[in-house]
């Protein structure tokens, strides 16, 4: 999946279920104002949180996290959908 900025190159998402855990990737080495790298989040838990303008992806119980640690890799506007 695709994340474009307002003037700059993509983010990557790549994500992927194996059956125990989710593996979400965040690739930002193509944007200018990323700072070039890659981090994996490994979850088990994935929800969807929804505010008045957007609906957030919530990934939780992630390994090496404190146990509060919730991470939202991408967010969608719903007048966008």
């Amino acid at each position: 999946m695709l994340k474009w900025g307002v003037d700059s190159g993509p983010y990557i998402h790549d994500f992927y279920n194996d059956g125990r855990v989710l593996h979400w990737t965040v690739d930002n080495s193509r944007d200018w104002a990323g700072d070039g790298g890659k981090i994996e989040y490994v979850c088990r838990a994935i929800g969807l949180a929804e505010t008045q303008e957007y609906y957030n992806v919530e990934l939780t119980d992630c390994e090496n996290q404190p146990d509060d640690f919730v991470v939202h890799p991408v967010s969608f506007r719903k007048d966008e959908l």
